[in-house]
């Protein structure tokens, strides 16, 4: 995460711009972890989506326990203003920018679910449903909503809400299926 004057952050203070929260303490190098997982991610190697991916910040990290079933599960919240590289033609944000918001941003949350209850979390896509609900427009400052469903043996499950808090209409959601890859086969 970048300052407004371009200079990096340190990674403790990183840390310390996201509300970590929930039922579960997490210990202070889980919180290292998550952060480091998602600098990597949104800002690392590879240029697909940079400039928008780069500009995401992580707001929240809460960890709690389902009252239905008594299993942990994350919810982290992101968010970004809704800048001229994210819009189609129409002065909207593009649908394939929205599910790139939905798949890197329910990504992050399922590997800090995976850090938080030490499971391997090496994932691939597996299938991302999304609905548009509402257009978003330049300067709209959206946060993206993500909470873990489950976290099984074969494929793990995140749901986010794509929300413009500027017009307080919801954008897009997304249920995102991850998997296990498989071996190449050489």
């Amino acid at each position: 995460m970048g300052t407004p004057d371009g200079e990096e952050q340190s990674l403790d203070a990183k840390v310390a711009a996201v509300r970590f929260g929930g039922s579960t303490e997490l210990s202070p190098k889980q919180r290292e972890a998550i952060v480091k997982f998602a600098d990597v991610i949104l800002r690392g190697r590879g240029q697909f989506a940079k400039p928008t991916g780069s500009r995401l910040q992580m707001t929240e990290v809460t960890v709690y326990e389902r009252e239905e079933d008594g299993k942990t599960q994350v919810r982290m919240v992101f968010e970004i203003d809704v800048g001229e590289d994210m819009l189609n033609s129409g002065n909207m944000m593009h649908g394939g920018c929205s599910m790139f918001l939905i798949d890197v941003c329910s990504s992050i949350a399922l590997v800090a679910l995976g850090i938080v209850t030490s499971r391997n979390s090496y994932l691939v896509s597996q299938a991302i449903t999304t609905v548009f609900h509402a257009p978003a427009t330049t300067g709209a400052r959206l946060s993206i909503v993500n909470n873990t469903v489950s976290f099984g043996a074969r494929t793990v499950t995140a749901r986010t809400e794509i929300w413009d808090t500027t017009n307080r209409r919801l954008v897009a959601t997304g249920v995102h299926n991850q998997m296990q890859p498989s071996a190449p086969k050489l």
